[in-house]
Formats: C-alpha cells, structure tokens, sequence
C-alpha cells in the first residue's frame, strides 16, 4: 500500500502502521534517486524520521564593483545559504580571486525551479554590500549572477581642537576600526 507524504517546510505527516516501505521521491529541483534512506523501518515509540536528499546545480555569485562580468573582482565577500526569513544553513562561502563565490548542490529544475535563498554576510573591507536576503531559481544546472560591491566612497573627516572652536588640528592619525 502506497502512502503519499505531502512535504512543507521540510516536514510532512502521515498515519503509518509499523514495518517497511520503501522510499521514493518526487521532489522538483532535486535529484529524486539521491533520497536517503531508501528504505524506513517504522517501529513502536518513534515517531519521527529523518531523509535527506540532494541536488547537484550550482550557483555562482560573481562579484565585482560594478556588477559585470567583466568589472574588477571583489575577493573575500563572504556569502551564506538562507532561508526565506534569513537563518543560514550550511557553511560560508568566499569569493576567490576571481571575485566567484560557488554554492554547489543547489536545486534546479526546466520548470517550477525552487527558490534558493543566500544573502551576503561581508565584502573585503573597501566595498559596500547588500545584508538583505536575496533568492534566486535555476532553470538550468549552472547559473551565475552578477553581485555589485562598490567601492567605499570618500569621505571627509574633520578634526578641530575641543577647546578653541574650530580650530583645526594641523597633524594627527584617526584609526577607524568598523566592527
């Protein structure tokens, strides 16, 4: 007897009584062969199981000042997989030298593509970034997106003596530290 599970959110019910069934997928973006386990074992007292299941796309964020191909990398922007309201899951990806950051096992499909979640965490230091979470679909294995990460704008630091108005200070070094 077939029982259909119904996934939302990553979590699905269904009435079970014990024994053995074998497990297979329909799940669009992922690569249906890949569900682990294949075979669940219910028994008395649990309640609840984990599978797992993969998908083989990868993203690639390019990252650059203007946010062409061709502008001039941005190396060490650091990214992280998200969901919809921004709790990351998995581990910090950085861009290389190139200015790529590559999340690999990300799901894609020709149609109804899930959305994938990330959202950047840092640039290098010199550049500005967008914090916000930001998603995507690929309709096909690969895809890249170009990311802008300008350069940080100049900005004019005034410093006069405390004590006699406006009077500026002839010489001195500030140290910024952004944490």
């Amino acid at each position: 007897m077939n029982k259909q599970v119904i996934i939302t959110n990553g979590v699905g019910t269904a009435d079970l009584i014990n024994g053995t069934y074998t497990v297979t997928s329909n799940t669009i973006g992922y690569d249906n062969t890949s569900i682990n386990p294949s075979s669940l074992t219910v028994v008395d007292g649990t309640n609840s199981y984990n599978l797992t299941i993969s998908a083989t796309g990868t993203l690639t964020l390019h990252v650059t000042e203007d946010g062409t191909s061709s502008g001039t990398p941005v190396v060490g922007a650091t990214f992280v997989r998200t969901d919809s309201g921004g709790t990351t899951y998995g581990s910090t990806i950085t861009t290389d030298s190139n200015g790529d950051a590559v999340f690999d096992n990300v799901p894609f499909a020709s149609t109804d593509a899930p959305l994938i979640y990330y959202k950047q965490t840092a640039s290098d230091g010199d550049h500005e970034f967008n914090s916000a979470v930001q998603n995507t679909s690929l309709t096909t294995s690969t895809s890249t997106i170009e990311v802008t990460n300008a350069p940080g704008v100049s900005r004019t630091i005034n410093l006069t003596d405390a004590n006699y108005e406006n009077l500026p200070i002839q010489a001195g070094t500030l140290t910024l530290n952004n944490n």
